[in-house]
């Protein structure tokens, strides 16, 4: 059996895979993270305790947090089975085309996702979690995307220049007024509803705009903690799926493994 773990910004994501075929998600905020995962592995010894594990990490930018929370003492000190960090990169089933550096690497398993659901389609991925990502892929191609920051990274940093916090709701919907008059904020926190959550709607729906004039044959995709608020942009028919950057990565890593 193989862990995949995706060390995201805020959250620490998994999955499990038995014979090439995931058969459990999780995460956890990075505050309980290495906690949950050992109650995970724990429980999952209590009922396969001969198991042999492989521990694989989509290799990425370390996020603070990882360390601030023990997660590179985890690493190192892990007895559960061996660890290793995963590069889907070399492994993608079509072209990559970055002028200079190399996309990150979430980017790349979430394309591949996408690859494996429609080999033949193209795609328009938006991952809306710490960072906001845009990307197109064609048939064969990645083509690359824009980066732009999230929506907690926005309000974190308004809060900390002494501005009012903007946070979402319980079911994590994120406030402001839709229509033009969602630009129009007549309150200090109705003008940073207006610049965080109105603009940022409209700079990823005029971005994907962009993508679909480059290839208008593109569906709309969404992941990401934040995949709610970008629900329907533009008027296009949108997917979620909330474990797309994993299932890609799982993928990627099987094929690597054969």
């Amino acid at each position: 059996m193989k862990l995949l773990l995706d060390p995201g910004g805020t959250r620490l994501k998994w999955a499990l895979i038995s014979e090439a075929r995931i058969t459990e998600f999780g995460g956890a905020n990075w505050q309980g993270a290495t906690t949950a995962l050992d109650e995970m592995l724990s429980d999952l010894r209590k009922n396969e305790p001969a198991l042999e594990l492989s521990i694989h990490i989509l290799k990425r930018i370390t996020p603070p947090h990882a360390q601030s929370t023990g997660f590179d003492h985890w690493i190192a000190t892990c007895e559960e089975g061996p660890v290793l960090f995963f590069d889907p990169l070399p492994l993608a089933p079509f072209s990559v085309e970055y002028v200079t550096g190399s996309p990150g690497s979430d980017r790349i398993a979430a394309a591949a996702a996408c690859h494996q659901r429609d080999p033949g389609g193209s795609f328009i991925i938006i991952d809306a979690g710490t960072c906001i990502t845009v990307d197109l892929l064609s048939p064969g191609a990645w083509r690359g995307g824009a980066i732009l920051p999230g929506l907690n990274l926005q309000a974190q940093a308004m809060a900390k220049a002494g501005l009012p916090v903007l946070a979402p709701n319980d079911q994590g919907q994120w406030p402001f007024q839709k229509g033009p008059k969602g630009a129009l904020g007549t309150s200090t926190h109705g003008a940073l509803e207006a610049g965080i959550s109105w603009a940022t709607l409209k700079s990823v729906e005029a971005t994907s705009a962009a993508l679909l004039q480059l290839d208008p044959c593109a569906q709309v995709i969404l992941t990401g903690g934040d995949a709610l608020h970008f629900d329907g942009l533009g008027g296009w028919r949108t997917f979620a799926d909330p474990n797309l950057v994993l299932s890609g990565g799982a993928a990627l890593l099987n094929s690597s493994l054969l």
